[in-house]
């Protein structure tokens, strides 16, 4: 797919300036339409259709935020999944932690990403943007367990509420029973 790699290196943030940005492996552009294309036989579909060649930059470019720069992985989390026996988890407890959820593996990738937004687009689309990833956030919480820190550009936590298991069982995912390790 074609970019305009130097518009795009100037929108990202300092430190991952030199970082790959490609990342449109399959797809290709049929004027300002971006078709996927068909896996196996399957036809090829459309992606995305620009308004104009300013769109599809624009596009290409949060594309590129979700795949460039460091994510964030160092934060200790209170439960740690650590295998599972006949369909169910058995976790790990830290007693000490920066963070009460249940480690979730989307944090760091969806911090990285809303960091790069913020650096490249406009306020008003990082704020749509921040407020749709907290919405993804707080997908599994009865309560919403999660904000966003526009300071720190980071989220976090604002209730003591726990995920629930699923839309058909809103019982927290945690049993005492399926604790096998305590960590100090």
């Amino acid at each position: 797919m074609k970019l305009d790699e130097k518009w795009i290196r100037a929108h990202l943030p300092e430190d991952c300036k030199e970082d790959d940005i490609n990342v449109f492996s399959g797809l290709y552009l049929d004027g300002f339409k971006v078709m996927s294309e068909g896996e196996r036989g399957e036809t090829d579909h459309l992606v995305y259709e620009a308004k104009d060649e300013e769109d599809l930059k624009w596009w290409q470019l949060d594309q590129i935020c979700h795949f460039v720069g460091k994510a964030d992985n160092s934060k200790t989390w209170r439960w740690y999944r650590d295998h599972a026996e006949n369909g169910q988890w058995y976790y790990i407890e830290h007693r000490n932690y920066d963070y009460n959820a249940i480690d979730d593996a989307r944090l760091p990738g969806f911090e990285r990403y809303l960091r790069n937004v913020k650096y490249a687009f406009p306020d008003d689309y990082f704020k749509k943007k921040t407020e749709e990833y907290t919405d993804l956030m707080n997908r599994w919480y009865l309560i919403p367990h999660w904000a966003y820190d526009y300071e720190n550009l980071c989220f976090i936590e604002i209730s003591d509420s726990k995920e629930y298991r699923s839309d058909s069982d809103k019982s927290d995912e945690i049993k005492p029973e399926t604790i096998i390790k305590v960590v100090d």
